[in-house]
């Protein structure tokens, strides 16, 4: 891969903070997606809506998290 140099410029220390965590944020919703549900998968939780909802939501921001991580 290629190297890249990025250089941020943030109005504000916590809009900085957003740019430097979007990959934490990116392996959290990857283990959400890919190994969340397992959690539920054996309880008497109708996890099912709530599945639903989170893929809708990732769906209208336009979020392929197999796309970000690799």
């Amino acid at each position: 891969m290629d190297k890249v140099k990025i250089i941020i410029e943030a109005d504000s220390p916590k809009d900085l903070l957003k740019y430097l965590k979007a990959e934490d944020m990116a392996s959290f919703i990857f283990e959400l997606v890919h190994n969340g549900w397992r959690e539920f998968k054996h309880t008497d939780y109708d996890y099912e809506k709530a599945w639903e909802k989170i893929n809708t939501l990732l769906d209208e921001h336009n979020i392929n998290i197999d796309e970000i991580i690799q």
